[in-house]
């Protein structure tokens, strides 16, 4: 007997406690399904892009939170003048605007519940007011729940399928020296031997990052991505999602690991990766782009930080997360098991599924015209 209710903008600003209690219970992700990184998307981007919240609770007899619907909503009229009300997962704007990405989305159901949450969360959301709902960067067997949930195909329901991307999770558990010696040879050498290299010209260390004898950590990875890509690695609204997570990080149990690399007492690259739940995230990491020939300051960044996870008893795993590099999926050399990710649309409007079919039937060129004419 569970009980599916709207939640508002103050009782989310107010449900720490309680959501982390739900999660901790749960298997969603531990980071990016946490309250600091969803109630800090929110308020950093929610008024920017018109948002509108649709967060659904489920709750047991005894009033307490067994589930998270984390959902939000926005009305688009396309440049053809078709209105769209768009269901969106807390934490991603799907071709609206560029914020932090946020992965492993889900629903959160405690052990035991999971069933039970989703036999009430799929009918509590065909009673609202959507056209189509995307979901991004899910795990590979949401969209088979959604489905088997009445959300599929058989029900009436378009499923289109947009992006499927990969990232790579390295065990930590075990020996740092085992994992090291089942490395390529080249990516042995650029992740670890060559700091060899680098020590026998100058002084090289790898140190934890600290804002009163290093200044703001973000200036580095800014200005190292300003050199290389023209552009800073966090914006102003992404800049302030960061600072408020920071701030919260300890109500989901976690900790900010940023490190630089100096060599001969400069900075030549940040890396910024968080700790929670016994996992090591890497976000985002910038360095001097032509600090020397031979050394990848990338890979050997990742070599320090991948080492200090299989150091630290606390820590099970090194996440690379979803992403490929400039030129080729650098992270699948780094012996790690690699994770799906899917984002797919859900469609209900009859219009917008002839729409869709029609330019799913068209030549690739004649589709992107349509796209761009129709705004879709």
């Amino acid at each position: 007997m569970l009980t599916v209710r709207p939640v508002s903008e103050a009782g989310f600003s107010a449900m720490a406690v309680e959501w982390q209690a739900c999660l901790e219970a749960s298997d969603a992700n531990p980071l990016f399904m946490s309250w600091p990184w969803l109630y800090s998307w929110w308020e950093t981007w929610s008024q920017v892009l018109g948002m509108e919240l649709v967060l659904l609770g489920v709750f047991d007899q005894q009033s307490r939170l067994v589930g998270i619907g984390p959902f939000c909503r926005r009305v688009l009229v396309t440049p053809a003048g078709v209105r769209v009300v768009r269901l969106y997962m807390i934490g991603n704007a799907w071709r609206l605007a560029p914020t932090v990405r946020t992965e492993y989305c889900g629903i959160i159901a405690r052990r035991g519940y999971q069933s039970e949450v989703m036999a009430v969360i799929v009918p509590a959301l065909k009673q609202l007011a959507w056209d189509e709902l995307v979901c991004s960067d899910v795990p590979t067997e949401q969209l088979e729940n959604l489905g088997a949930r009445g959300l599929g195909g058989q029900q009436g329901y378009r499923i289109i399928h947009r992006t499927e991307d990969r990232g790579v999770r390295i065990n930590t558990a075990g020996s740092f020296a085992d994992w090291l010696g089942e490395l390529g040879k080249n990516t042995r050498l650029k992740a670890y031997n060559r700091r060899g290299y680098l020590q026998k010209q100058g002084e090289l260390a790898f140190e934890g990052h600290e804002e009163g004898r290093d200044g703001d950590f973000f200036n580095h990875l800014n200005a190292f991505h300003r050199n290389r890509w023209r552009k800073p690695a966090f914006d102003r609204e992404a800049l302030r999602f960061h600072r408020l997570l920071l701030q919260r990080l300890h109500l989901c149990g976690g900790e900010p690991a940023m490190s630089l690399i100096l060599y001969n007492g400069r900075c030549v690259s940040a890396l910024y990766d968080l700790v929670v739940g016994g996992c090591r995230y890497n976000l985002q990491a910038g360095y001097e782009e032509d600090f020397d020939a031979k050394v990848s300051l990338g890979y050997l960044h990742l070599g320090y930080a991948i080492e200090s996870a299989f150091r630290n008893e606390r820590i099970s795993a090194y996440d690379l997360l979803a992403g490929t590099g400039k030129k080729h999926f650098y992270k699948s050399h780094f012996h790690g098991e690699t994770v799906k990710f899917s984002t797919f649309q859900v469609v209900r409007n009859p219009l917008l599924k002839a729409l869709y079919r029609i330019q799913a039937a068209s030549p690739p060129s004649v589709a992107r015209a349509f796209s761009r004419r129709v705004g879709l």
